[in-house]
């Protein structure tokens, strides 16, 4: 009986941890390995600073989700900085990838294929 007490008792423990944790990760939005965001790519974006050469970023990003000639992120509000940094400067080329299903980083390139800015944000 004893046994059958503590089997249910760690159950219950389990459980209880897995669901705080659970909603905690839930909470995280759109960062959330639930939804599948990957820590290190944001590692890697992290890594890339202005000056950084295009075949770096491709390097650590892997292949871009979509190339563009005006910056790109899915939603404006609240990302305002980034549009106007975007909008002051010398970047002729943008490339946007995503991180899980609601996560996206976008770095702009000048005319010599130079990270000049870079943003990151989710709708």
């Amino acid at each position: 009986m004893k046994r059958k007490r503590s089997i249910a008792a760690g159950a219950l423990l389990a459980f209880f941890t897995l669901g705080v944790l659970g909603t905690l990760e839930v909470l995280r939005g759109p960062r959330s390995v639930f939804f599948g965001f990957d820590r290190n790519l944001q590692k890697s974006y992290e890594a890339i600073s202005p000056g950084a050469e295009k075949w770096q970023a491709m390097a650590a990003l892997g292949q871009p989700w979509q190339t563009k000639d005006v910056f790109c992120l899915p939603q404006r509000h609240g990302f305002e900085n980034y549009f106007e940094a975007a909008e002051r400067s010398s970047a002729v080329e943008y490339l946007l990838w995503i991180n899980g299903t609601n996560w996206f980083y976008c770095i702009g390139f000048d005319s010599e294929g130079k990270v000049v800015v870079k943003g990151e944000g989710h709708s």
